[in-house]
């Protein structure tokens, strides 16, 4: 072989490796701020690129030496066998978007990072010797020192890094807080090898390290973790103590401290006083998570509903007890576990897959423990067995923990490269192929290269895209947040553009486009015509986005909710706007069957028809407030608390004339939302109006105690005092909301007669208001939740 050949061969050997150790390194520890979901986005971009540098590397050398080495293992078997499932799963997805690419739906989840981790499996399981993955185990290492370190740091409310995201106790570099005590524990079991093989400044580090996990367990306090971390202890001890010809007794020190500390922190259940609270993290329960996993394989009984679509699941198959709860209107992305949420998203055949690799590593990995037929081998090297070891107790405890918890993008990341590097060192037999010229072993070998690369540049271009778009929208959302508006506009634009097949930016947009109309048809700064010309293209623009949205993915309540909320704000500038509002929120109500949200939503489209309509049309109107009253009960058929649906149900009464219902409606309403000042105000208004001026201020002072300076409130209470003689405290509150709106005539007015000793209301064109008379940004009811 020529010399530049053979220089070319070890650069691009070199490459390969090197990439794939610097990936080890930082991806556990990697985040960036200019994405909405800060790590396991960049995770999954930094995976990818540095896996197909790795991937291409290696190709290139295969092609320029003309051989290569498969190792022979019933794992890759299992291995393929799963990613032909969950390939199926996501051409057969509910959404096939989010199912290959992860974003906005679960990255972890995405069939891109599964094929990412399967690249980094080959290359690792076939190119790294015993040295090499000693090299990357110590890499690995480090990078978990550093990444303990900073969750012991955040949840000691020490926050080193600048970025205002960060400073909660709850964020740490790995995922949940689970995530992090799980990561942690699944690497102990490698620190205890480098503790074991390595010289003493990694010895020192080494110990350091195991300290540091100590101490973050600690902190972190959940059941959960010390269950695995005693499960741990316990797999290492047992396999030292049955290969005591192989390990030194006194290593296992270690695992029977953590032993000891797991069961005295779940039998006493300790809790250690002064420490900083524990952040709490929310997840579904099992039997929850089952119910809706039953339901979804009832309709999808082969692949499920598609890698990385379990929200839609939850959404759809939710119990109507779930509304019971207070995290009712949270929309869970996973299931309790990762073995429920793979079921419900890839079928039996995903499951049975999945669980089948799990297997056969377990196996094999014990296998390869207590083969008599290497002690040989191990006596003359027994940092081989230490190496197999660590990497056998890490890999058995993630592969338990997927039966009680989901995984981060990090731990999905380690467990592969475990699964690999366990495979490379149990591995005897490998496969050595040559290609040979012209002949048809090397052109099928040649064609698969070139379809390997060609699809994979592909892929590595298209998710270059991806996360310029994510930038750009971001950019987008934070100049929107900052008052520039049209440069906003132009980001979230430019973010859909680049990225055209994403439905949650163009559902974004058109909230984005919507806010803006409301901006230009309220400046003064434009001439009546541009501001004509304005509305009209900007009313076009969030209609059409809201519509490319649902087109794009029609299985997502919150496209249709999206578009709905839309029209809903549309009526009366578009023709059929109500009818389209309606037809959405229909389509939501599809989609997620048990939320009291959209129903309200449909009844306030109707409420809204009802009121535009005129005196002439009394039994049309009458009508249609019964169908905004028949969807405000089937709310509270839904959700009986449900703030809102009361709240609305009042309006409707107080619509036809019945006070009385009205107030007793809104009465319920403020048994489960004490503390909403729009509730209180509208009360207010309502004993006001009906001349029961005690309970009125009553609820107006509520009202103000709640909120201070909330001047509609401010103002009845001033009318009410002055219905009831108390002159002194009605001018106070007048003050008060003359200070508030320096420039309200009307309430200067008011004030005026209240200092002369006359009737407040002297004089205003209207003595007896039925609505608030000052414009501001205050709730006039209870307010629905954010969902996530």
């Amino acid at each position: 072989m020529p010399k530049e050949n053979s220089l070319v061969i070890r650069v691009c050997d070199f490459i390969s490796k090197y990439s794939i150790y610097v990936l080890v390194f930082l991806l556990p520890i990697f985040f960036l701020p200019w994405t909405s979901n800060v790590l396991d986005f960049n995770k999954q971009a930094l995976l990818a690129v540095l896996i197909f540098i790795s991937l291409f590397s290696w190709m290139l050398k295969v092609l320029i030496s003309g051989n290569f080495s498969i190792v022979i293992n019933k794992i890759n078997i299992a291995l393929a066998v799963l990613f032909f499932v969950l390939l199926a799963a996501t051409l057969f997805s509910l959404q096939r978007y989010n199912s290959f690419w992860g974003w906005p739906g679960l990255t972890s989840e995405s069939f891109f990072s599964f094929i990412c981790l399967v690249a980094l499996y080959f290359l690792v399981s076939n190119n790294f010797s015993s040295e090499n993955i000693f090299k990357a185990i110590t890499l690995l290492v480090a990078s978990g020192f550093l990444a303990v370190l900073f969750g012991i740091l955040q949840l000691l409310g020490l926050f080193v890094v600048p970025l205002d995201f960060t400073k909660v106790a709850s964020f740490n570099i790995i995922g949940s807080l689970s995530n992090l005590g799980l990561f942690a524990i699944a690497v102990l079991p490698l620190l205890l090898v480098c503790l074991i093989s390595t010289r003493k400044l990694w010895r020192i580090i080494s110990g350091i390290a195991i300290f540091l996990i100590a101490v973050l367990l600690v902190l972190i306090n959940y059941p959960l973790i010390w269950w695995l971390a005693a499960f741990c202890s316990v797999l290492i001890m047992v396999l030292g103590m049955l290969r005591r010809d192989l390990l030194d007794g006194r290593w296992l020190i270690f695992p029977m401290f953590f032993l000891a500390l797991s069961l005295f922190f779940l039998f006493f259940k300790f809790q250690i006083s002064g420490l900083p609270a524990r952040p709490i993290e929310v997840s579904l329960t099992q039997r929850t998570s089952t119910n809706i996993v039953l339901q979804t394989l009832l309709e999808r009984p082969v692949l499920g509903s598609g890698p990385g679509t379990f929200g839609y699941d939850f959404s759809k198959y939710k119990k109507i007890d779930f509304n019971q709860g207070q995290f009712w209107n949270i929309r869970f992305d996973n299931a309790a576990s990762k073995i429920l949420t793979l079921t419900a998203t890839t079928g039996p055949l995903g499951i049975l897959s999945f669980l089948a690799l799990i297997c056969l590593a377990v196996f094999y990995g014990a296998k390869f423990l207590f083969a008599n037929k290497l002690g040989r081998l191990l006596n003359q090297e027994k940092s081989l067995w230490f190496l197999a070891l660590g990497i056998f107790s890490g890999l058995v405890v993630l592969s338990i923990s997927y039966f009680f918890t989901n995984a981060s993008l990090s731990l999905e990341f380690l467990y592969f490269f475990l699964l690999a590097a366990l495979v490379a060192l149990i591995s005897q037999d490998r496969k050595e192929y040559t290609l040979e010229s012209s002949s048809l072993p090397t052109l099928i070998t040649t064609l698969s290269l070139t379809l390997i690369f060609i699809f994979g540049l592909g892929l590595l271009i298209l998710n270059c895209q991806r996360y310029v778009a994510q930038v750009n929208y971001v950019a987008g959302i934070k100049n929107w947040a900052a008052g520039n508006k049209d440069v906003a506009v132009r980001q979230l634009e430019k973010a859909a553009t680049m990225n055209p097949t994403v439905d949650f930016y163009y559902r974004e947009l058109s909230q984005i486009y919507l806010l803006k109309l409301n901006d230009d048809a309220n400046r003064t700064d434009l001439s009546q015509e541009e501001k004509t010309r304005r509305v009209q293209l900007l009313t076009n623009n969030t209609i059409n986005a809201a519509t490319i949205a649902t087109n794009l993915n029609p299985s997502s309540v919150d496209n249709w909710s999206g578009r709905g909320f839309i029209y809903q704000n549309l009526t009366g500038l578009v023709n059929g706007a109500d009818e389209w509002a309606i037809k959405s929120y229909d389509e939501a109500i599809k989609l997620e069957p048990i939320n009291p949200y959209y129903p309200v939503q449909k009844g306030m489209v109707y409420m809204r028809k009802a009121l535009a309509l005129t005196e002439d049309k009394k039994d049309e109107k009458e009508q249609v407030l019964l169908q905004a009253k028949e969807q405000f009960e089937k709310a509270l058929e839904i959700k009986s608390d449900y703030a809102t649906a009361r709240f609305q149900l009042a309006m409707v009464y107080q619509a036809q004339g019945k006070t009385d219902e009205a107030i007793a409606s809104l009465e319920e309403a403020k048994k489960s939302a004490p503390f909403d000042v729009g509730l209180a105000f509208q009360i207010g208004l309502l004993y006001y109006q009906n001349k029961d001026y005690q309970k009125a201020q009553s609820e107006f002072e509520r009202a103000v105690g709640i909120s201070p300076n909330y001047s509609n409130a401010l103002y009845f209470l001033g009318l009410t005092y002055d219905q009831q003689g108390e002159k002194a405290k009605a001018i106070e509150k007048m003050e008060k909301v003359v200070e508030l709106n320096p420039n309200n005539i009307d309430i200067k007015k008011v004030l005026e007669n209240l200092k002369a000793g006359r009737n407040a209301l002297e004089g205003i064109a209207q003595e007896a208001p039925l609505q608030a008379p000052i414009e501001e940004a205050s709730p006039g009811g209870p307010q629905e939740k954010t969902k996530k």
